[in-house]
């Protein structure tokens, strides 16, 4: 029963979508794709668009996912890239995935578009044991249709724009992420190749799960970061060695947060952080259910626009359903 008064009320809230998005403003973006002579500290090199957790399963949160890429494609946002961050299904299934790919390949027509692997996107059944191979083969099916790739594995390298961008994904289908050596090993590779083809650029990591000890996380606490703490820590020594590294992920459902509300849940948590020497993490919110209880937007729709500076890059808060800018900002500067 409950189920069913969810669902409805999804329902409402895509009709009251259709009104609201009629009177909403938006706010126009240079284009990226600037040439390298013509970039100066206020030229805007590169605007990208990042959510996570969308959770499709259904027809009501396909048409929420749809909203917003909408908002995403239009000529005033101009964007360069979406990216996916994971939990893109509910369940890794094919009925999931075929929902999630027709919304994103029928409504968004930005062309650059990466694709995550969360840990509900191996989940093929609540009901039964979880196969990660067989979620995975579903993952590289519908996520290389999307980007036009053909990865024949959970993490790759990407470039919008002329910006470098490094996937990572877990491993195994457990809530917090598992690492293999190789995995590392290869981001390593990846991040030196990135440092040293794009000198002073920035260098963006993604990944569903956060670090540990990063994002009020602990500890794995909750599952909500990486299952072995070592292998975090060793992550986080490769990401450190490199400088200008952006290090996004989701997965924790938390709001936006600038860390100046003492009344923050929980506490500690910021979207954007400084760790260690040469990163910067970005956690992001959940776009599927409302943050309310969280210190965010309680809404459905929110991510975040990330605007690229020659000397800075900049993260605005968005609610993508409805198509209007929320109360976040922040800026990082560049080494």
């Amino acid at each position: 029963m409950l189920d069913q008064i969810q669902l409805y009320l999804r329902y409402i809230a895509s009709v009251l979508l259709a009104l609201v998005t009629t009177v909403t403003s938006l706010l126009g973006m240079k284009p990226g794709g600037v040439p390298e002579e013509a970039i100066t500290q206020d030229t805007l090199c590169l605007t990208i668009t990042a959510v996570s957790d969308t959770h499709v399963n259904d027809t009501a949160r396909a048409m929420m996912l749809a909203a917003g890429m909408k908002d995403m494609s239009s000529k005033e946002m101009n964007v360069d890239g979406v990216l996916f961050l994971g939990d893109c299904t509910d369940n890794g299934n094919p009925e999931n995935w075929q929902l999630f790919t027709d919304v994103v390949v029928n409504n968004c027509t930005v062309k650059d578009k990466i694709v995550v692997l969360g840990n509900h996107d191996t989940w093929t059944s609540y009901d039964s044991d979880h196969e990660y191979e067989e979620a995975l083969a579903y993952y590289l099916t519908y996520s290389n249709t999307i980007m036009g790739t053909n990865h024949t594995t959970p993490y790759f390298t990407y470039e919008i724009g002329g910006y470098p961008f490094i996937v990572l994904a877990s491993e195994d289908s457990s809530v917090a992420a598992t690492f293999s050596d190789a995995q590392i090993e290869w981001a390593d590779t990846q991040l030196q190749q990135a440092a040293a083809k794009h000198p002073g650029k920035p260098i963006f990591v993604l990944m569903h799960q956060p670090l540990n000890y990063t994002h009020a996380v602990g500890n794995n606490e909750g599952g909500n970061g990486f299952e072995d703490n070592e292998m975090s820590l060793k992550l986080r020594a490769v990401l450190d060695k490199y400088e200008n590294v952006f290090y996004l992920s989701g997965h924790q459902h938390y709001g936006l947060n600038d860390g100046k509300d003492e009344f923050s849940n929980p506490p500690g948590f910021t979207t954007v952080e400084k760790v260690g020497r040469n990163i910067t993490s970005v956690n992001l919110p959940c776009y599927m259910y409302g943050s309310y209880t969280f210190g965010g937007d309680p809404l459905i729709g929110d991510g975040l626009v990330i605007n690229v500076y020659a000397d800075r890059v900049e993260f605005l808060g968005r609610n993508f359903v409805m198509q209007g800018w929320l109360d976040y900002s922040e800026t990082v500067y560049l080494k």
